[in-house]
Formats: structure tokens, sequence, C-alpha cells
């Protein structure tokens, strides 16, 4: 659909919501999740820098990782997996 013929549609939609309070009210909760910021993530800066540090190792060889059958094995041995 193109932009104008949307632009027409959207008009002529948000004309029948605003007559209906209950679908007004939703209406207005759409367009504060678009409108409202992004919550800040929980997880830290600095641990995705941790992250980001140790991926750089593993990418660059300088740090080994087990296979995912040691893992396993590990996992087993410890939690009974």
């Amino acid at each position: 659909m193109e932009t104008k013929e949307l632009r027409r549609k959207l008009i002529k939609d948000f004309g029948k919501f605003i007559e209906d309070d209950s679908k007004l009210e939703i209406l207005e909760s759409v367009f504060d999740a678009i409108n409202h910021d992004e919550k800040k993530s929980i997880v830290s800066d600095s641990h995705y820098d941790l992250v980001a540090e140790e991926r750089a190792k593993y990418l660059s060889n300088e740090k080994e990782a087990d296979s995912w059958e040691e893992v396993e094995r590990r996992l087993n041995a410890k939690y009974g997996f």
C-alpha cells in the first residue's frame, strides 16, 4: 500500500476509534508504547565489556574453549544431567 493510501486509511480508521472510548484508551496505550524511550538494560555496561573482552580473546585464539562434549561431561558429573 502506498504511503498516501495508508495515510488516508489510517485517518479514516482513527475517526472510528475516537468515537469509542475503550478503543481510544487502547490507541493511547499504543502511542505511549511507540513514544516511550527504551528501558535501560538491567545488565551493566561493565558486564557487556567483560563479555566483549572474553569474546575477543576467544576469537584471537588467545583463550581456548571446551568442546560441548567436555562441558556436557562436567555438567553430568556435577549435576547429574
